[in-house]
């Protein structure tokens, strides 16, 4: 048994290592003689007045650091001498100081007046822009409980999500604190129409900057996992499905509900549902906030309902911003792209623009239906085949994909190869997709306007001309029809499945359609745009003896189901 004394040295000095670990954390720009002397002062000063005195020590050294990076360093000093208190700290000092942000010019606005704090007269112009003309602001000097927020993509409103709920937990823990019983959690809750969505809040955005902050990181309980950030304040940031389990049970403090104008392509009715299954969780605490963010859908369901009663509710602000206004540094060439690839999603995606009606374009049980073949199917003599592309410039996370298919005398067509590149070696890519066209005798490729002209030059290269396909919606119509009347067969291959299962369609105000994807790990419907062209070649390249138009397929779906397969 080993000496009373040696154990007592051994506790000692565990305890003092341990002790200044969490000094490091705590003040990782200090010298380690610093740290050691901290460390031994507060064996003389372990009450929370005592660490506050020790922590307020450091002052001159991080200020000094804030000065020399640029930084103001007044939200330091009163944090260390108010004990870790945040009183009168407002989110915008929050973001820029704490969490060291640099805001747009909008999205200042939008968090002042979320939080009832004044504009300044540039402000507000850029205040009346984003709330369709109010030239005074709506609740000055009042913070709202209720947000709406209508932005056009890449706009950064996942950042701002992020923002309000570390502010929420870290600078107004005191305060939500005081509804919770001891030893209970409160919860910001973030649901996305996808768990990996409301991860990027979660863990790419709010811990990130958390992590990042020398003056917050200290507030972690822990290494934040993908759906959770728990702090030492007992509050914690929790990301959940779009679900009507998610959140039972537990107390709500911050809801943020993120993309929920495409909660309803999860299933009819789906954002009401999962707002009714988390709305009784606030009732524990009195003003709890609830914001509802996303780019806009249809007129119709949860996020428009909000969105047209407007300023017309008390505690509630609704902004309403283009990505150019919300966003001036996005890369405007790419925009006027997009808007040429579809004007119509554009307006929706990129100008916050509501579409009149959105519904999931394909059957779940007919694209099953149609997924009959396995592989690569042998090329035939007798058999014209027709290749189509749908191009990624090879950057970012969409796909370069390629289809090639063939039409039955019988009117069946068939999809008979499938390829999906995530490379970015353009000559590599062109090199397998000749070799491709070369099995199946093909010296065409149909592709979209995008990238048209490298990729034209690509083509060529490679010993292969390009054509320009028809606009989505009529190769789409085309491929719904072929799959309603059984008239078509296609590879079981789990991304092109995934890709028409989740295709959305938008109906504008002349009842034009937009054809839509949600942009995943898998890229943005790549495959399935190739291949729906692949089917438009195959079938007639637009002739009435095989295709079907929009025409066709809008009597199918309107009741007219016998013209439609007189057409067929």
């Amino acid at each position: 048994m080993g000496r009373p004394e040696m154990a007592g040295k051994t506790a000692h000095h565990n305890s003092f290592q341990s002790r200044l670990a969490k000094a490091r954390r705590d003040f990782p720009d200090a010298s380690d003689l610093e740290l050691i002397a901290r460390v031994k002062a507060s064996y003389r000063a372990s009450t929370s007045e005592g660490k506050a005195r020790q922590k307020a020590a450091l002052i001159p050294q991080a200020r000094t650091r804030e000065r020399r990076a640029g930084r103001k360093p007044e939200s330091i000093q009163k944090s260390a001498k108010a004990g870790r208190s945040f009183d009168g700290v407002t989110i915008i000092q929050f973001a820029e100081n704490l969490l060291h942000v640099e805001l747009r010019p909008a999205q200042r606005v939008i968090l002042k007046s979320l939080y009832g704090l004044t504009l300044d007269a540039n402000e507000a112009k850029l205040y009346a822009t984003l709330t369709g003309g109010l030239d005074a602001q709506h609740g000055a000097g009042r913070e709202a409980i209720e947000g709406v927020l209508c932005c056009g993509a890449r706009s950064g409103k996942s950042l701002l999500f992020a923002i309000i709920a570390l502010y929420e937990c870290i600078a107004r823990g005191d305060h939500w604190r005081r509804f919770l019983r001891p030893g209970e959690l409160g919860y910001c809750i973030v649901v996305a129409t996808r768990v990996s969505q409301a991860q990027e809040i979660v863990q790419g955005n709010a811990a990130r900057l958390v992590q990042d902050s020398p003056e917050l990181r200290g507030y972690l309980a822990g290494d934040p996992t993908l759906t959770r950030i728990e702090f030492t304040n007992r509050l914690c940031i929790q990301s959940m499905p779009c679900n009507a389990t998610a959140g039972r049970g537990v107390p709500v403090f911050c809801l943020l509900l993120d993309e929920v104008a495409h909660f309803r392509v999860e299933g009819v009715n789906q954002d009401t549902v999962v707002y009714n299954s988390l709305a009784p969780r606030l009732a524990q605490f009195i003003n709890a906030k609830v914001l509802l963010g996303s780019t806009p859908a249809a007129k119709q369901g949860l996020f428009h309902e909000w969105f047209t009663e407007g300023f017309t509710l008390p505690g509630r602000v609704t902004v309403q911003g283009s990505t150019l206004t919300i966003n001036p540094q996005i890369d405007h060439a790419y925009l006027e792209r997009m808007k040429l690839r579809d004007p119509d999603n554009y307006a929706r995606e990129f100008d916050a623009q509501f579409a009149e009606q959105v519904a999931a374009y394909f059957k779940y049980d007919l694209v099953e239906a149609a997924m009959l073949l396995v592989g690569d199917q042998p090329a035939r003599e007798e058999v014209a085949y027709h290749l189509a592309i749908d191009q990624s410039g090879l950057s970012g996370r969409d796909r370069f994909a390629a289809a090639i298919a063939h039409a039955e005398p019988s009117g069946l067509v068939e999809v008979d190869a499938l390829r999906s590149w995530d490379a970015r070696d353009a000559d590599t890519v062109m090199a397998e997709l000749a070799a491709l066209g070369r099995a199946y005798r093909v010296t065409t490729a149909l592709r979209d306007q995008y990238g048209a002209g490298w990729i034209a030059s690509a083509l060529a290269k490679h010993g292969l001309e390009s054509e320009l396909r028809p606009p989505l919606p009529s190769v789409y119509a085309n491929t719904k029809g072929l799959l309603t009347a059984g008239r078509l067969r296609v590879p079981d291959n789990g991304e092109l499945k995934s890709g028409l299962v989740n295709t959305v369609a938008f109906y504008g105000r002349n009842n034009a359609l937009s054809i839509h994807h949600e942009r995943t790990q898998a890229g943005h419907g790549d495959l399935a745009d190739a291949t729906c062209a692949a089917i438009w070649a195959a079938s007639g390249r637009g002739s009435t003896d095989l295709a079907f138009s929009e025409a066709d397929v809008d009597a199918a779906f309107s009741g007219n189901v016998k013209g439609f397969y007189r057409a067929a």
